[in-house]
């Protein structure tokens, strides 16, 4: 991820870093029901590209997304 917030390029919108708390808080704010300790273990066992992590995020957390009805 970018060192500097304001100089961000494709690279920086496809892939999150699970050491970084503003991306993990960003992710946890897709996904609210989740905590962030389930939020950067998804990241560690998805890896760091996003749409990989919000995929593995709805397919582990099924149950858990229905009952807040996200698809």
């Amino acid at each position: 991820m970018s060192d500097n917030k304001h100089l961000t390029g494709k690279q920086d919108r496809i892939r999150v870093a699970a050491t970084d708390p503003s991306e993990v808080e960003y992710i946890h704010k897709q996904f609210p029901m989740l905590s962030h300790q389930a939020v950067s273990g998804a990241i560690r066992a998805a890896g760091p590209m996003r749409k990989n992590i919000i995929k593995y995020i709805k397919n582990k957390h099924r149950l858990v997304l229905s009952a807040y009805n996200i698809k």
